[in-house]
């Protein structure tokens, strides 16, 4: 009799805790497998979503999102039964596809909350974000290095590694382009920082040691994506995670890059020292680089911003429809671009700007109001992996300002669990939703 009690108190603390481990192991797979993961994550989804069933309208950020997916399906009815004239090749079935990328992530931003409550959950997580990327540093190694290329595909497609050979590229690893293997490895690189400061604090020689080489492979990794945008994220990473110490020696290394540059653009400089400094820097830095010094006016985003904002004030209320960017920015120059270039300039193309408001104020709300709990305290083990969050979240807005990787679906459903993960944060500790004066001052002298 008291095995069989045993082993019913067994079962119901497995069935009550198998939730917790479907959302890790579909974090795990999200990376190498993101239509698997994403199946696993479904179930914990429906659970988490059960959990904060009685505080959803009592959330101010849920609430706005609520209006947002009712305002986005007022767009497709609209767009179903009122399509744009000339707008010919444009299907209307676009708008409700492109849903999928927005209330799904909204479900997900809510129902994953509960597995985001604590500092231990968190610092969890975080491992298996970074055990999740293990197969995309050792195929981006081999791809690179070794010239191992794909695609590979398993289930009969299901998972997909792409594996694109180089040909003078960036490291693509399992994803379509450089871009996106940058955007991923940028979004967890704070993690890995956070894992290695913890384990050094902590004097775990071992994990020190492993974490080291995690954050080597990390920011090799990123280097060789050749990717602009992946770059600048694994900068600004450092000094969030880390602290403002570091910035005594990477703002002199940054400017020194910089100024490097920009001398080598000087008309009346001896042509000796150009070609010295043309060596000195790597070259793929400087040809990234370069097209923008050279002429700013020729930089291709700039042309694709002004189009954008064009595009928007023709319809800025509800929008053109999901997808249409490409067919408007063809019309009007004769050639082809898949995106704005600019989350927000994207979002309100196809859903119009008020959408596009809506969400991003609340990001940016969040972003402001958890700051005051992450960094008040220096040095602390207990908070230095939710500064990783907080970087990692700030890396997703930063990423989006002149790029749109958002419609890979690991980066979204990642960057939402980061976002979700600081709501957590500011719920835990109460944080009022209206600032006072002297929280806005903290904000500017708080310390790391």
């Amino acid at each position: 009799m008291k095995l069989i009690n045993s082993n019913n108190f067994l079962f119901r603390n497995i069935k009550k805790d198998i939730d917790t481990k479907l959302f890790l192991l579909g974090v795990f797979f999200l990376a190498s497998a993101p239509f698997i993961g994403t199946i696993i994550l479904l179930y914990p989804l429906a659970k988490g979503l059960i959990k904060k069933r009685a505080a959803i309208l009592r959330d101010n950020y849920n609430i706005a999102l609520i209006v947002v997916s009712f305002i986005m399906v007022l767009k497709c009815i609209v767009g179903h039964f009122n399509q744009i004239s000339n707008l010919d090749s444009w299907d209307p079935i676009l708008n409700w596809i492109g849903l999928l990328n927005w209330i799904p992530l909204f479900l997900c931003f809510i129902g994953f909350q509960p597995y985001l409550d604590s500092v231990q959950k968190r610092l969890v997580l975080s491992k298996v974000f970074i055990a999740s990327s293990i197969p995309i540093l050792i195929s981006g190694i081999a791809q690179f290095f070794f010239k191992v290329n794909g695609p590979f595909q398993l289930l009969n497609g299901l998972v997909v590694w792409y594996q694109r050979p180089i040909n003078g590229g960036g490291l693509t690893s399992l994803f379509n382009n450089p871009n996106y293997a940058g955007g991923w490895l940028t979004l967890l690189f704070p993690l890995c920082l956070s894992l290695l400061f913890i384990n050094r604090k902590k004097r775990f020689k071992f994990k020190s040691i492993i974490a080291l080489i995690i954050c080597i492979t990390f920011t090799t990794s990123i280097v060789l994506t050749n990717s602009r945008g992946a770059w600048i994220g694994l900068i600004v990473s450092i000094p969030i995670v880390l602290g403002r110490i570091t910035l005594f020696w990477l703002m002199p290394l940054i400017l020194i890059l910089l100024m490097t540059i920009l001398v080598t653009f000087i008309p009346n400089m001896p042509l000796q020292y150009k070609e010295v400094m043309v060596h000195f820097i790597p070259e793929k830095v400087f040809s990234k680089f370069s097209e923008i010094f050279l002429n700013l006016q020729a930089f291709p985003r700039l042309d694709i911003w002004k189009k954008s904002f064009l595009f928007i004030s023709n319809r800025p209320f509800l929008g053109w429809g999901a997808s249409t960017f490409s067919i408007l920015y063809f019309q009007k120059t004769n050639l082809f671009n898949n995106h704005a270039h600019n989350l927000f300039l994207e979002l309100s193309i196809n859903y119009g700007i008020i959408v596009s408001l809506i969400i991003f104020l609340a990001i940016f709300s969040i972003l402001f109001n958890s700051y005051f709990f992450i960094f008040k305290t220096e040095n602390n083990l207990e908070i230095i992996n939710d500064r990783s969050w907080w970087a990692a979240s700030l890396i997703f807005i930063l990423s989006h300002l002149y790029d749109v990787l958002y419609y890979d679906l690991r980066i979204s459903i990642s960057s939402w669990i980061f976002i979700a993960g600081l709501r957590a944060i500011i719920i835990k500790n109460k944080f009022p939703v209206n600032l006072k004066k002297d929280l806005i001052y903290r904000f500017f002298k708080s310390n790391e």
